[in-house]
């Protein structure tokens, strides 16, 4: 096989390709609105110049629950309800949705941060429905014991 560069062309015998993984939310158009609000790596962290990754800078710096997190409070509001549950959620957390092995770890964290956002959107209401509850507990009384059974 005969592979064409801008050094010329080159002769191989195999040739293995790989696209690599990019994390980049601005490439996603259900999250290009966003993009710009969600924080990543190089945003929290500078590791010094010899560990410097600029793949790892580019990730996005998630939550304990693979929640995103924002640059600032208006981005917080506009990423509410947002969880990465993907590859970008291995520098974070060291579990992704790439990885069979960590989905007995990575899939209760996910499930508890999502039912935990949904329960803390509806509090306001539920506490209201808890407050106005007015039904008695326990109505009538209680039958008195008999004694024992003779047969």
């Amino acid at each position: 096989m005969v592979v064409t560069t801008p050094r010329g062309e080159i002769a191989y015998d195999f040739l293995i390709l790989s696209t690599g993984m990019k994390t980049d939310a601005s490439l996603r158009p259900e999250l290009a609105a966003v993009a710009g609000d969600i924080a990543l790596w190089r945003d929290r962290y500078r590791p010094p110049p010899e560990l410097a990754n600029p793949l790892i800078d580019e990730h996005h710096y998630l939550g304990p629950g693979f929640e995103l997190q924002a640059n600032t409070p208006e981005g917080a509001d506009r990423l509410r309800g947002l969880f990465a549950f993907n590859y970008s959620a291995l520098v974070s957390l060291g579990l992704s949705a790439a990885a069979l092995s960590g989905m007995k770890f990575a899939l209760p964290r996910l499930v508890s941060a999502v039912t935990g956002q949904l329960f803390l959107d509806e509090s306001k209401a539920l506490l209201e429905d808890f407050f106005r509850y007015d039904q008695p507990e326990f109505i009538g009384r209680w039958p008195r014991p008999q004694g024992p059974r003779r047969a």
